[in-house]
């Protein structure tokens, strides 16, 4: 197997004893971000000794038991590596033995079984994927757009959008998006809101094709979107198949 992954791609790890499952979830987080690279894994042994002879991995999505060990297993060995990557831990319902194996650490999240495209909101969201992945697409977009990326309007726009990629629930425009927008950036709600606001006015009154695409495919053609709408539909066109696209 190459060991090196495509310039400029994140490279993930997806470890299961299921290889019909690795398949399925390497074709479709490779088709909805181009700029992951997925190796799948079956092997926990094989896995390790990769990651010990020094195989770069940006994150691992650890799905069930492997062929040759349990989850557990390789959670408890992943462990005693010292520049060992992120890892997302898959556990069925109800189970929390595998979340305790690395107990509190940043470079590990735990989850239960989740849908495709939830699994790649989390993986935008990981440690060292938002800078290399969302706020890369992100800028692609808002240049297509005629909008100016370094403005603090777009930065307020992105951060929106990483914090409804990481849940799948409905979130509060103002109390829990925005806020925390703010938070992050030293700045209110309202100044955030006002921000957003005046990014959407100056794109609606020059609106380019790109624009127009992005209003029609997301189902407001024709409309000046509220803030809410812009920001799950920029989650949306993310998080869409680049063939649907």
């Amino acid at each position: 197997m190459d060991n090196e992954g495509a310039a400029g791609r994140a490279r993930i790890a997806l470890a299961s004893y299921d290889r019909k499952e690795l398949r399925v979830q390497k074709n479709y987080l490779q088709e909805g971000e181009p700029a992951l690279d997925c190796v799948c894994h079956p092997s926990g042994q094989v896995l390790l000794e990769q990651l010990q002879q020094g195989t770069r991995y940006d994150l691992i999505v650890l799905c069930s038991q492997m062929v040759d060990m349990s989850g557990e297993e390789f959670a408890r060995r992943l462990r005693r590596l010292s520049n060992r990557p992120p890892l997302i831990l898959i556990r069925e319902s109800g189970g929390n033995s595998l979340a305790l194996q690395l107990g509190a650490d940043d470079k590990c999240r735990c989850m239960e079984r989740l849908e495709l495209k939830s699994l790649l909101g989390e993986i935008c969201r990981m440690p060292g994927q938002k800078g290399q992945q969302l706020e890369q697409r992100c800028r692609q977009l808002y240049e297509s757009w005629g909008a100016e990326p370094e403005d603090i309007n777009c930065a307020y726009l992105t951060d929106a959008v990483a914090v409804v990629l990481g849940t799948s629930q409905k979130l509060a425009i103002r109390k829990e998006i925005l806020q925390a927008v703010g938070e992050k950036h030293n700045a209110s709600v309202s100044a955030v809101y006002s921000g957003i606001r005046r990014m959407i006015d100056q794109l609606e009154a020059a609106p380019t094709g790109a624009w127009n695409a992005f209003r029609a495919e997301n189902g407001f053609a024709g409309q000046k979107p509220t803030i809410g709408k812009l920001i799950y539909a920029v989650k949306n066109t993310l998080l869409r198949p680049q063939k649907d696209r």
